[in-house]
């Protein structure tokens, strides 16, 4: 599959279970928890390598965050979000810490609350990857071993790439009217073809987030209009 420009995400439905990315011409790209047997984690469906939760919000949108999902900022690429996380770790509070200290914060325990259980394996994943002495602090790092410092943490925050699927979100190339004027048939573009559909098909698609246009339920009935922004269906008549 080709490398796409994500600029927008969310968290699919029902929640927990996917993530919907949207590239520049509102086609999908859907990752899910689990689909056909195989299991994507939180990490990998968000382009999250570190788990950053969304208390570093604003960090997370000054570092290309572009969506939330799980609770967890989403970013476009894995390797946006990596960046993330190493910018973050050299903010001066995490800098001063020790590796010891450092997963108390990092996974959010309160002074004086007692380590928990994850904090005690964060600990352990750390000492075991990196062999460094836990009393340094994160300050006193090379280059070198603050990048193996980051993939310990990714790898104990655990990147497992599950299903992925494209989805293209169709346009209206023009539209048909009937006899009292009103739109009764779409012609509806794809990257492989062009076909004519009823209006009820047409409404099923946009239902489903599959064609760029809204429902509108009204008393009159219900019909579609174009999105925010975009011209009038009526501009586009076939003869």
């Amino acid at each position: 599959m080709n490398k796409r420009q994500f600029i927008r995400a969310e968290e699919g439905k029902p929640p927990g279970i996917s993530v919907v990315y949207y590239d520049s011409d509102g086609n999908m790209t859907v990752r899910y928890h689990d689909k056909n047997g195989k299991i994507g984690s939180i990490a990998w469906r968000n382009n999250n390598p570190g788990n950053l939760a969304w208390g570093t919000g604003s960090h997370a949108t000054k570092t290309g965050c572009i969506g939330k999902a799980k609770g967890r900022p989403v970013f476009p690429d894995y390797e946006t979000g990596k960046q993330s996380m190493r910018l973050l770790l050299k903010e001066d509070f995490y800098q001063r810490l020790t590796l010891n200290e450092l997963p108390r914060k990092y996974t959010g325990v309160k002074t004086g609350q007692p380590d928990t259980q994850e904090v005690i394996a964060y600990r352990k994943a750390i000492r075991i990857q990196t062999k460094f002495d836990m009393e340094r602090t994160v300050k006193s790092l090379k280059n070198e071993e603050y990048e193996k410092l980051l993939k310990a943490m990714e790898t104990h925050e655990g990147w497992q790439e599950g299903c992925e699927e494209f989805i293209e979100v169709k346009k209206v190339a023009c539209v048909r009217l009937n006899k009292k004027h009103v739109i009764s048939e779409y012609l509806i573009k794809d990257l492989k073809q062009q076909k004519w559909h009823s209006k009820k098909s047409a409404i099923s698609m946009a239902e489903e987030g599959r064609l760029h246009a809204i429902v509108v339920h009204a008393k009159k009935g219900t019909y579609l209009r174009p999105k925010y922004g975009s011209t009038s269906f009526k501009e586009h008549l076939c003869i």
